[in-house]
């Protein structure tokens, strides 16, 4: 009674647009003060402890490390790459988009930040070669979702945090699914290709590929820095976070020398408030998890899940339906941090590995992001492409087919989310 009461005031703080961190963190006081156990000092103590991790550390230092790769002119160089490729062929400014995403994935770690930063530079590029401002705006944000699957990924170290999960399990698991997505994307680009792309026009290259490919290299260097670093042993994945926030001043400030120090205040203002902001979300999450946990219902959402059906495949159907729900109206980092410790040791009964069902939950939460009526994504590209958001809407239904797909695919053949972590021995 107490749980459902403290939901349903969950869903009303939300609906009258209260700030998720506050209204996650007064129903978690609200429902230990219910149960007789809730005082300030016990809040402020559990608060405090969700955020205390040694793994946290990365969440600041990846968010930094992205913002300054970002400053430094890092779209401008990979577009002007993948361009010099692909951008020639039939509907070749549609894979530039998609391919330079797929490397900004790893880099920056976040689908917001990719959205308004290759939003910016590669829908006005699609549009003055004849392309449809809502099918750019709705590529460019389909492609987008891969940033927090393929490493280094913020969403998956907020991830780590209720679940105890390796963050370098979580990185390598990844790998293969937003290459799957990135794959998928290019194959309906492909089909579609004479519907959706004006005719290919010769174009003037004022720089030659070798010159292009050795300034952009030093960029490309830095996810393989991480994964690398993390595979050999070198460092941790929070030291390899420290890494590349090194690497990045390093590019910006000596070796491309395109960043002022005015510049650099602002990034790193920008990126301490960024991190204050998630981690005031990820100190009354805790407090909401610590509350769920002591009103046992990850064990009685466990027995419903067992007592509705003992299939794993329809289980995971259910949790797939409920979570692009979620994705729609909730941020994924509370999504994460209220839901998955529900829905985590109900997928570990139905004997379902916990990292391919992490995998299974991002890629969700990222194609919510995307969906009506409240994807952060949409709200995003709108803003930034100066078009409505039921246009990019309607844009958009071909790519969810796409992603649904991929979904699909990711969530009943492990070995896609599995292979990588088994193979860097990070996981049995």
């Amino acid at each position: 009674m107490t749980v459902g009461l403290i939901l349903l005031l969950l869903a009303v703080l939300l609906a009258v647009e209260t700030p998720i961190a506050f209204a996650v963190g007064f129903i978690a006081f609200a429902g230990l003060l219910l149960t007789g156990i809730g005082n300030a000092p016990i809040s402020a103590q559990r608060m405090f402890a969700g955020m205390n991790s040694y793994g946290l550390l990365a969440l600041p230092l990846f968010i930094l490390a992205g913002n300054l790769l970002v400053a430094g002119g890092v779209i401008r160089r990979l577009v002007e790459f993948v361009d010099l490729l692909v951008g020639g062929v039939r509907a070749g400014l549609a894979y530039v988009n998609i391919l330079a995403n797929m490397m900004m994935a790893g880099l920056s770690g976040s689908a917001t930040a990719d959205t308004a930063a290759l939003g910016s530079v590669m829908t006005p590029m699609m549009r003055e070669r004849g392309y449809s401002p809502d099918f750019a705006a709705a590529l460019t944000i389909s492609g987008a979702i891969v940033a927090p699957i393929i490493p280094p990924s913020i969403i998956m170290v907020i991830y780590a945090i209720p679940t105890k999960l390796s963050i370098g399990a979580l990185f390598f698991a990844g790998i293969l699914p937003g290459l799957l997505i990135i794959c998928l994307l290019a194959l309906y680009i492909f089909v579609s290709a004479n519907r959706i792309a004006p005719p290919p026009v010769p174009r003037n290259r004022d720089k030659s590929i070798l010159r292009v490919t050795v300034e952009t290299l030093p960029v490309l260097m830095a996810p393989f820095i991480v994964v690398g670093g993390v595979r050999g042993g070198v460092f941790t994945t929070t030291e390899a976070a420290a890494v590349l926030v090194a690497y990045a001043v390093f590019l910006n400030v000596v070796f491309y020398r395109s960043t002022s120090f005015s510049t650099l205040y602002e990034v790193f203002r920008e990126s301490a408030v960024t991190t204050a902001t998630v981690m005031i979300v990820v100190g009354t999450s805790s407090l909401f998890a610590w509350f769920l946990a002591i009103e046992n219902v990850p064990n009685a959402a466990r027995e419903m899940f067992m007592t509705l059906t003992d299939n794993p495949i329809v289980f995971l159907i259910a949790v797939n339906l409920f979570l692009i729900v979620v994705g729609c109206f909730v941020d994924t980092v509370p999504a994460i941090l209220i839901f998955v410790p529900i829905l985590q040791p109900a997928a570990v009964a139905f004997g379902i590995d916990p990292i391919h069902f992490a995998i299974i939950v991002i890629v969700n939460l990222m194609v919510g992001l995307n969906t009506p009526p409240i994807g952060t994504n949409l709200f995003v590209i709108s803003s930034v492409t100066e078009r409505p958001i039921g246009a990019i809407a309607r844009a958009l239904m071909p790519f969810f087919v796409v992603k649904i797909l991929a979904l699909a695919i990711i969530t009943y053949v492990p070995f896609i989310s599995l292979w990588l972590p088994r193979v860097a021995g990070l996981i049995r």
